[in-house]
């Protein structure tokens, strides 16, 4: 499994059948394989930009194994941090991880195809890594999410910034904040992968708001 079988996505079903095979050795053959620095840099740029007085709870989307929610258990030990993905083999794995403290990393995890339903629940803030990209969540789900964080609640949502513009994702917010329904987005442009990986100078959007009704 490489970074061209996550491209091929192209349906849910795709993902739970890719996922499946490859959870058990995807933080060894695409996470350490490809330097993916992502994860923590979404986890840092949240933790310099969200205020640490006005979030207790974090849902984690398309968490895959864990690792956004493991670099941000570390920078926020008194955040209780939920996980959503479509791979039940890859929730088993992040699962596992443990906190400083030895609790876990995730206080649940949630086996969800976020294209069909949402669960019911609210939380403070909404972050994310790799999964706002072609084949995998869309501009409108990116949407629909808005509603599973609270009035004045904080989003920091990695989207592949290749597919930023031609997958509708900076049409669809700019019609949210428009609408009134989020604030401004800042947008930063990162590296998805560290220099000694072979895809490096692939960039990220890190697109940062606020929901406002």
């Amino acid at each position: 499994m490489n970074l061209d079988d996550a491209y091929a996505v192209n349906t849910p079903q795709d993902s739970c059948k890719l996922y499946a095979t490859w959870a058990a050795t995807y933080d060894e053959t695409f996470i350490k394989a490809n330097d993916y620095v992502y994860p923590r840099t979404i986890a840092l740029h949240f933790d310099m930009r969200v205020s640490k007085s006005e979030v207790n709870t974090v849902v984690d989307i398309g968490c895959g194994t864990g690792a956004v929610g493991s670099y941000l258990a570390n920078l926020r030990p008194a955040c209780a941090i939920d996980g959503f993905d479509i791979s039940p083999e890859m929730l088993a794995c992040a699962a596992q991880l443990r906190r400083i403290d030895e609790s876990a990393v995730y206080r649940e995890l949630v086996a969800v195809d976020l294209t069909e339903s949402l669960p019911n629940r609210s939380y403070d803030a909404m972050t994310s890594a790799g999964t706002f990209t072609h084949g995998h969540l869309g501009a409108k789900t990116l949407i629909s999410l808005i509603r599973l964080v609270r009035v004045g609640g904080w989003f920091v949502i990695g989207i592949n910034a290749k597919h930023f513009a031609s997958q509708g994702f900076a049409n669809a917010l700019d019609l949210s904040r428009n609408a009134g329904t989020i604030s401004k987005p800042d947008i930063e442009q990162v590296q998805i992968y560290g220099p000694a990986g072979p895809h490096f100078g692939d960039l990220a959007n890190i697109t940062t708001f606020q929901r406002l009704q």
